[in-house]
């Protein structure tokens, strides 16, 4: 590497974290902005005297999280969402790439890798969604475990 190089690496560096550093104390001025402010004001007559800070609370964005069953709940839902969304767009590029082979048997060949692993892929997300459902309802068939926990369990794994 020259050196121009390591400057405009360097000076991407910095740039980058000025950037990163200002999103960061952004947020954190504005609450403390909102809990009535940390400067004092000057004016003609001296110095004025800031107000008291008044407790600043952050709300839960997830309103509808209220445990940990919940939490898992949406998490499962967002994974599974997201994984058959990707499965969806990942089939269409292979269906381009299908089509771009025209013949080529090493392009048709990497094509079926491809669709080969989307479908595993997918295979895997809906099997474990089943294989929860099959373990909380034959633990709650034999009553293996307290009928409180198979329902917090149920609660987690239920779909809205």
């Amino acid at each position: 590497m020259n050196n121009h190089s390591i400057i405009a690496v360097a000076r991407k560096h910095v740039i980058y974290t000025f950037l990163l550093v200002s999103m960061l104390l952004v947020p954190v001025s504005m609450i403390c902005a909102q809990a009535g402010g940390i400067v004092p004001v000057r004016s003609a007559q001296g110095t004025v005297p800031v107000a008291p800070p008044t407790t600043a609370t952050l709300q839960n964005p997830l309103t509808k999280v209220t445990s940990i069953g919940d939490l898992v709940k949406s998490g499962l839902q967002v994974f599974s969402y997201i994984a058959v969304l990707f499965a969806v767009m990942m089939l269409i590029v292979v269906g381009f790439q299908y089509i771009m082979a025209r013949g080529n048997p090493e392009a048709v060949t990497k094509a079926s890798m491809w669709l080969l692993y989307i479908v595993i892929g997918l295979a895997i997300v809906i099997g474990a969604r089943i294989a929860v459902t099959i373990v909380i309802n034959t633990m709650s068939a034999t009553g293996v475990v307290d009928p409180n926990v198979i329902q917090s369990a149920q609660n987690a794994n239920s779909i809205n």
